[in-house]
């Protein structure tokens, strides 16, 4: 048929403008003359060149699309109004819609942040439930056959979907129905239809709404399909906690792929932790993910404990034997965000300040007890007039090597140290020498002297520095 704007179907449907066109068909946005309402009619369009059984087929499977999507009811399935013929061909009439498609949402702004596409997955998962207990498989899910309108998400086009236990297949013919980006792989192969297909479709309508691309492409129809049945999906940078579940639906098995239910929690999960706020500091330059999944611009919970993403590699990989549930797998619990934990003191109850007079104490001791006990220093001998500089510059001493230290491997601390009071010595002997005329500093002024002092007191700091309760910060 070749409908035109102001077409009157049915004797009731006017049709108003086109609004969209697919593969198989063109949808108008109509107004009932009966109801005084805006409606949505799908029209479809006929081969060229098909004969008269064909056509008839064709007839048929339009039929049983519209009897098999008027049988659900449901918020998040679209609501077949009528079913009307039009110069010998069918057309469905359905209710109208005023929102974009989830395609054009990602066309017009990008990726979409985490939360909102598990979000969005959640309603998706109710809907396909629906269906799925009625006994239809929708068959050609993708982002184009998702509306948004307000707080509803809507599949629509069932119009490949079919009754799973008809006795009828739609594909008798061989012809491909669906869209092979988001068609499941023993979908391509030919196998008869099944939940799980329209679960592995949407991993991949998710995967196309967190990543902003699909997961799979070629060059031509048969490259792509050769993808989408042999090869991995492309690496996910931007999908954060959905990793885990998009990499389980996209599995080429369909007994690895998750159940919807198992799929409804893990993606509740996710939306529940970005709606409280505990997605990541962006779900920016944003944080990386443990696992090195750079976030990009969308907001992510860390991963917390060992799973998936922990190989560095989240693109779909998972344990043998199909998805599992993260805590009983013991991966922890990716699904689930919590707020960066704050570095913790390497010993409860430590108190940071307590730990640098401690250390300046101790410090100040083992400056005194060097520079008296070993034979070739003098500190104890020192003029009673240079008591109180002696005491001063043993404290700026013992204050420098009190101070809190790098977060740096403990050997090279040690170093750091041992050549900070080398420096420290020098410089201090340099000033006496400049203000007094000579090396009052005593210690003993010898190379190998200096050398065993300076060793004693940097190891000494260095361990006061280990040891001391709050003196170090976990790295």
């Amino acid at each position: 048929m070749a409908a035109v704007n102001g077409a009157l179907i049915g004797g009731r449907y006017q049709l108003v403008e086109l609004i969209g066109q697919g593969g198989m068909g063109r949808v108008w946005r109509g107004w009932d003359t009966t109801l005084g309402r805006d409606v949505a009619v799908k029209e479809v369009l006929l081969p060229q060149g098909v004969t008269e059984a064909e056509r008839e087929q064709l007839v048929q499977r339009v039929l049983r699309e519209a009897r098999a999507a008027a049988r659900l009811n449901h918020p998040g399935i679209i609501t077949v109004h009528d079913v009307a013929e039009y110069e010998g061909a069918p057309v469905i009439v359905m209710e109208f819609v005023d929102g974009e498609s989830l395609a054009a949402a990602v066309a017009r702004g990008g990726a979409l942040p985490v939360a909102r596409v598990a979000e969005l997955g959640a309603a998706m998962v109710k809907a396909l439930r629906q269906a799925h207990a009625a006994g239809i498989v929708h068959r050609d899910l993708k982002p184009d056959n998702v509306l948004l309108m307000g707080e509803r998400v809507i599949l629509t086009d069932f119009g490949i979907a079919h009754m799973a236990d008809a006795t009828t297949a739609l594909t008798r013919t061989g012809a491909v129905i669906g869209t092979p980006a988001y068609m499941a792989p023993e979908q391509l192969e030919g196998r008869p239809a099944a939940p799980a297909n329209d679960l592995w479709a949407l991993g991949a309508t998710l995967y196309s709404a967190v990543e902003g691309e699909a997961p799979f492409s070629g060059d031509t129809f048969g490259a792509l399909c050769v993808a989408v049945v042999t090869k991995e999906p492309r690496p996910m940078v931007r999908a954060g906690a959905l990793a885990p579940l998009l990499g389980a639906l996209l599995a080429k098995d369909p007994a690895a792929r998750p159940s919807a239910e198992q799929a409804l929690a893990a993606l509740e999960a996710v939306a529940r932790a970005g709606a409280a706020g505990a997605v990541g500091g962006a779900f920016g330059p944003p944080p990386v993910m443990s696992g090195g999944v750079p976030l990009g611009p969308v907001r992510i919970p860390p991963q917390v404990g060992p799973g998936p993403l922990a190989s560095g590699r989240p693109t779909g990989e998972f344990p043998h034997g199909g998805w599992q549930d993260p805590v009983a797998a013991g991966w922890g619990s990716p699904m689930v965000a919590t707020a960066p934990a704050a570095p913790e003191p390497e010993r409860s109850g430590a108190n940071p300040a307590v730990a640098v007079l401690v250390r300046f104490i101790g410090c100040l001791a083992l400056i005194w007890v060097v520079g008296t006990v070993l034979p070739w220093n003098y500190l104890d001998h020192v003029v009673s007039g240079y008591a109180p500089l002696a005491l001063a510059i043993t404290g700026a001493l013992a204050l420098a090597n009190a101070l809190p230290r790098p977060r740096w491997h403990p050997a090279v601390v040690w170093v750091v140290a041992v050549v900070a009071d080398f420096g420290l010595w020098y410089l201090t002997a340099t000033l006496l020498e400049v203000k007094f005329g000579g090396w009052f500093t005593g210690f003993g002024e010898a190379p190998g002297q200096i050398v065993v002092n300076m060793l004693l007191l940097g190891t000494g700091s260095w361990l006061l520095w280990m040891f001391v309760p709050g003196s170090r910060r976990r790295r």
